[in-house]
């Protein structure tokens, strides 16, 4: 089952993108899987609202953790 594979070796990542909907699918995983199996990540374009960001903040502090960013330089 899923749920016997995720541990920190092979960690579940849950895509935040920015809307309620995957706020809470991350806060989801998080209750499922345990913090310490989930990696919360976010693709930062650097072209977001900064309302984006400010629910980003409030997300981090629910969750308990940061939210991981990457990108690409070569696109930002």
């Amino acid at each position: 089952m899923i749920f016997e594979q995720a541990d920190k070796d092979h960690p579940v990542i849950a895509w935040w993108s920015g809307g309620v909907t995957s706020a809470v699918t991350c806060w989801l995983c998080i209750q499922w899987f345990g913090l310490e199996n989930v990696r919360v990540v976010f693709i930062d374009t650097h072209n977001e609202d900064d309302d984006t960001y400010r629910f980003m903040r409030e997300c981090e502090r629910w969750y308990g953790c940061t939210v991981e960013r990457i990108s690409n330089a070569d696109y930002a």
